[in-house]
């Protein structure tokens, strides 16, 4: 189906020739993403528990794992808006069989690497072609879902995602300990290619849905994805624009300091093996996929903001517990708390961000979203690293981590209004 085809416009109605096909089958299209997501997140999550290992092979420090971290990270912050904004164009399919291709051939690379310059460029890789695989996914949701459930729709999302997360790590830790470091990454090449024919036998593109308020046609294609549009776009909720950045940036800088510099910690004071750091992923992500359903139906529900400010705060006192941490009950225990609030913000960021944004826009905006949080992504693991080579402790990072998410925390509860208007909304008032 072309996803550009649509009925005789009338000014300021949803122009979609299907809308009562689109209504019953959207969320059976979410479940098949959700599925999808979650094969892709095997092949991501495999590979987990093996970098600090890895890294000891090749010789490398904890800077060195931070900068490995990082290439991820700005790889993914020049190329999200390109790619949100081609997700706009060419439409959301094209975009996500296309990074799977990527991905998989990025984990071939990283099966036979002999030195730290082959491993940087093939994450590098990675996060390009990630760059335009979880905007696109998102803006998919966007797409085929309504304010009522698109809180609902980004939880099947997150679970999917959650589910890969679980049984990814597990896996790699089960790999790793009995085969070595290296085969988990031929299996995550495998586990990619599967995606990549699911995603084709089982999404189709969807059929978006375009407002027009008192615009000209020709002029409104002309702007799709200009800055201008963007910034407009931004422009009429600022304040919470904002804030659900800061947000989205405090989540990314502590995931950045968790993978380098505690798992660093973790490995080497405490001693965990490769195995325990899979079962201390598979237990986080198992919390996770519980807790992204039932707070996505919460904020569908009673709203998006408080469920930011408080996961916000509970992600701030998990990164005490791990400074705290001695043993491995002690990590699992962070984790769950973790987990916790991590589920509890997540969709209702993602939800609320689509709540604010004009859909022809939505990968536009998303992909700049996905720049601030990497960019928090980029920062944290060169600090971590860097401060454990310093200490040989991940206390201070930690420290810095859990400031951040209350700093995320204090912004989304003062600029995020009680009552959103939505795009919907505003959309309906100007045109009656």
């Amino acid at each position: 189906m072309n996803s550009e085809t649509r009925a005789p416009t009338i000014e300021g109605v949803s122009q979609t020739p299907s809308d009562d096909v689109s209504n019953r089958s959207g969320m059976y299209q979410v479940w098949m993403l959700a599925i999808s997501l979650a094969v892709l997140q095997i092949g991501f999550g495999i590979i987990t528990p093996i970098f600090p290992y890895y890294i000891s092979e090749l010789g490398m420090a904890g800077i060195e794992l931070g900068v490995l971290a990082s290439s991820f990270a700005i790889s993914r912050i020049l190329f999200a808006g390109p790619l949100g904004s081609l997700s706009d164009r060419v439409g959301r399919r094209p975009v996500l069989m296309a990074a799977l291709l990527g991905f998989a051939i990025a984990n071939v690379i990283y099966a036979f690497a002999m030195d730290v310059i082959v491993m940087i460029s093939a994450r590098a890789l990675e996060g390009a072609v990630s760059a335009g695989f979880f905007p696109a996914a998102n803006a998919f949701v966007s797409d085929v879902t309504t304010p009522e459930n698109r809180g609902t729709g980004m939880g099947y999302l997150s679970t999917g995602n959650m589910v890969g997360f679980v049984t990814g790590p597990a896996l790699g830790g089960v790999l790793a300990q009995f085969l070595g470091i290296r085969i988990p990454f031929i299996v995550a090449a495998i586990v990619t290619l599967i995606t990549l024919l699911m995603i084709y036998l089982l999404v189709k593109e969807p059929v978006r849905k375009i407002f027009r308020v008192h615009e000209d046609v020709s002029r409104r294609v002309a702007l799709r994805n200009s800055l201008a549009r963007i910034s407009r776009i931004i422009s009429r909720a600022r304040g919470s624009y904002g804030a659900l950045g800061v947000a989205m940036f405090a989540n990314f800088f502590a995931m950045g300091i968790l993978e380098v510099a505690f798992l660093l910690d973790a490995v080497i004071n405490i001693g965990v093996q490769p195995i325990e750091i899979g079962s201390f992923f598979g237990v986080i992500g198992i919390v996770m996929i519980f807790g992204n359903i039932g707070f996505g139906k919460i904020a569908d529900m009673k709203g998006r903001k408080w469920l930011i400010v408080i996961g916000s705060f509970i992600g701030a006192a998990s990164m005490l517990m791990f400074m705290i941490s001695q043993t491995v009950v002690d990590l699992v225990l962070s984790g769950v708390v973790l987990s916790i609030g991590m589920s509890m913000r997540g969709p209702a960021i993602q939800a609320l961000i689509a709540d604010l944004t004009d859909p022809s826009a939505f990968g536009s905006v998303m992909g700049l979203f996905g720049a601030v949080g990497n960019s928090a992504y980029a920062v944290s693991p060169l600090m971590g690293g860097q401060i454990f080579d310093d200490t040989g402790s991940s206390a201070i990072s930690l420290v810095i981590a859990g400031g951040v998410s209350v700093l995320g925390g204090v912004v989304a509860a003062v600029l995020i209004p009680k009552h959103t208007v939505t795009w919907e909304d505003e959309n309906n008032k100007a045109t009656k």
